[in-house]
């Protein structure tokens, strides 16, 4: 929007240097992009938010500075005209136009515009035609009202029909180009064709010219969204359409016409034979009232602002304000939809007297509830440095997540969704992290990245409360042996190696798997497991299944993953190992091939020590081996279980009664075969 300063003088004496202007608006929301000399004048270039149409005008521009200095704003003098006569308009879409004030004018002379006005336009970049066309423009800038003026006696039968294109149609418009118009445009017509696409522009062969004696004047009102998708059709534009996208106030469109109507009849001579004000739309109600009070004020900007001075601020805005002994209430003008609610009030009266003016404070943040765990924070951080020393890569993602994403996990519990979401991504809480890690691994790959080791220490949301958890997922090989000739492949192993390796350096006691996975239905049945704390499931781990995957776009590729509670993790921490005495009496070390099926090591373990007696001290894999000298779909395996005694030394024959025992009790429970 260009700003002739010398046109702002007929309406409001700022008394400010064209700088300090510049700099007053440019914190008020109307950013000054840009000061030029035009002549005897200076013109700004300036930044017109989209919620704000009501500033695409010099009287607007005008109100504006006129609370920022705090000036009176001077209105040009409007005369009044009631419908007269008769003028022929029919509105056929309804929809479409809801006002249309058609002034018919006799007698009128055309000529060139006085040059007081011609050079105001000229300042913001606006030719001079005619003075009656001129006339429509300079209204157009002044109010921000578009305006159009046809010759009357070239409107076939003395006709105005608002009312939808015919497929094929054509205009040639005042460009002097023909287009071809459609049912989706809105045009205003005579009797036999139409004369002008409604809103953006008027027909070549109705306009005005030297000739013309006799005008209508058209001044309407047009759907906003129907003119925007008609211009980007047509691939045209113009100042009126410009004006019509962002909205033009439904009550300037009779006085604008009226102005308009003044300055022909002073101008350009002749007489109004006819009026008509075809309005079938109800006018728009009062907007409604907004209460602020001085504790609403105090609230949000962090300072106290007098209310009668907010007052004449917003009145000058062109509110009508009522006020209290603590508080304002508001009633906006038809013109600013952008007034709706406390926030959007206080801002205008802070804008106005300058953030920048404002004193500074510090928010008030009442935390009192917010409570800090700061051995449960160093917890966390020392497992994230674990993994680092791993050779793992700490990512973090959204704690939001989307419907669909979760579903493709095969998640099926509750989450906890969000009353107002950002956007459909942003929908739920995460009650996994699986989702989002996933999509990490699915870029990595997709940009080439095959071999990966992520972590994550992040919160799921659960029904139940917050939860800290550690997510875990790898994929590709291992890092490079320069022993070996090839890298192998990563495995559940490995997995369960970083895990072990991260909580058992914090000392995390009681930790332990158990083949399985339970309703887990990410992961590939029977290459899973659940993990336990001193007895008490924590979480699962193992490689997911390729349809999870292929929900991800990942493909041929072994992924594994784990999800921890780190909540429990914490509270399983033992003190720091104090120095214990060596023992006195020598260990004995016994030895057991088996082959077993089903089984893990952890269980076998488990099993050894609950009847190791209190001797049994430590339970080792030694060896691992799968051939074809045992039987399919078993293996081989080595234990070795060292016994000791803390006030005796063991004999063999205590020791051989203790160990074929423990190897009977495996035998009974797993089906173990001894090899």
């Amino acid at each position: 929007m260009k700003l002739s300063l010398n046109w702002l003088q007929n309406y409001i004496h700022h008394g400010l240097s064209a700088d300090d202007l510049a700099y007053r608006m440019t914190m008020a929301g109307l950013e000054v992009e840009g000061v030029h000399a035009v002549g005897n004048d200076t013109v700004f270039e300036i930044e017109v938010t989209p919620n704000r149409p009501d500033c695409l005008n010099v009287i607007g521009l005008a109100r504006e500075v006129s609370a920022i200095v705090d000036k009176e704003l001077k209105m040009p003098a409007v005369k009044d005209y009631a419908d007269s006569g008769s003028v022929d308009i029919s509105i056929e879409d309804q929809e479409a136009c809801g006002r249309y004030i058609g002034t018919l004018i006799e007698g009128v002379a055309v000529k060139s515009m006085p040059s007081d006005k011609a050079v105001l336009l000229q300042a913001i970049g606006v030719n001079a035609i005619s003075n009656i066309v001129d006339l429509t423009n300079f209204v157009l800038f002044e109010y921000g009202q578009p305006l159009h003026a046809f010759d009357a006696d070239k409107l076939e039968g003395g006709k105005i029909i608002v009312r939808r294109a015919k497929k094929g149609e054509k205009i040639v418009t005042l460009d002097d180009v023909e287009r071809t118009l459609d049912e989706s445009i809105l045009v205003i017509a005579d009797a036999r064709k139409p004369v002008a696409i409604a809103g953006i522009m008027g027909g070549r062969d109705t306009g005005v010219t030297g000739s013309t004696t006799r005008v209508l004047l058209e001044s309407a009102h047009f759907d906003m969204g129907l003119i925007r998708r008609a211009s980007r059709k047509l691939g045209l534009t113009s100042d009126a359409c410009y004006r019509f996208e962002r909205g033009v106030d439904f009550t300037t469109i009779e006085k604008a016409s009226a102005r308009a109507t003044d300055l022909i009849l002073e101008l350009a001579g002749g007489r109004v034979v006819g009026r008509k004000d075809a309005c079938v739309k109800a006018k728009k109600d009062a907007c409604a009232a907004i209460n602020v009070t001085s504790g609403d004020i105090q609230k949000l900007l962090g300072t106290t602002i007098e209310l009668p001075k907010a007052k004449k601020i917003l009145e000058r805005l062109g509110c009508k304000v009522t006020i209290s002994a603590d508080a304002i209430t508001v009633v906006s003008p038809q013109n600013r939809n952008d007034l709706k609610i406390r926030e959007d009030v206080i801002e205008e009266v802070a804008r106005v007297i300058g953030f920048d003016n404002l004193p500074m404070s510090l928010p008030s943040v009442g935390a009192i509830n917010i409570t800090v765990d700061l051995q449960k924070e160093g917890f966390n951080r020392r497992v994230a440095d674990g993994f680092i020393s791993q050779g793992f890569n700490e990512i973090l993602t959204y704690a939001t997540i989307s419907r669909p994403a979760l579903k493709k996990t095969g998640y099926d519990g509750k989450a906890i969704a969000i009353q107002n979401p950002m956007s459909a991504e942003q929908e739920l809480m995460r009650p996994t992290v699986l989702a989002n890690m996933l999509l990490i691994v699915a870029s990595n790959m997709n940009h080439g990245q095959k071999d990966l080791r992520f972590f994550e220490v992040g919160k799921r949301y659960l029904p139940g409360g917050e939860r800290w958890t550690l997510g875990v997922i790898i994929a590709g090989r291992r890092e490079g042996d320069w022993r070996k000739g090839k890298r192998e492949q990563l495995d559940f192993f490995d997995l369960k190696g970083a895990i072990e390796t991260a909580l058992l350096s914090q000392r995390v006691q009681g930790l332990s798997c158990m083949a399985g996975a339970g309703e887990a239905k990410a992961f590939e049945l029977g290459q899973a497991a659940r993990v336990f704390l001193q007895g008490v499931e924590i979480g699962m781990m193992g490689k997911l299944s390729d349809v999870v995957l292929a929900n991800f776009d990942i493909k041929k590729a072994n992924v594994y993953f784990a999800e921890i509670d780190l909540e429990a993790a914490v509270d399983a921490v033992v003190p720091r190992a104090k120095f214990e005495m060596l023992d006195e009496y020598p260990s004995a070390v016994r030895d057991v091939s088996l082959a077993v099926k089903d089984v893990v090591f952890e269980d076998l373990r488990a099993l050894c020590l609950d009847n190791g007696q209190g001797l049994l001290r430590k339970v080792d894999l030694v060896e691992e081996y799968r051939g074809d000298k045992i039987e399919k779909g078993q293996r081989g395996i080595v234990l070795s279980l060292t016994y000791q005694a803390k006030d005796k030394t063991l004999t063999e024959d205590v020791v051989n009664a203790l160990h074929e025992n423990i190897v009977a009790k495996l035998i009974e429970k797993f089906g173990v075969k001894r090899r």
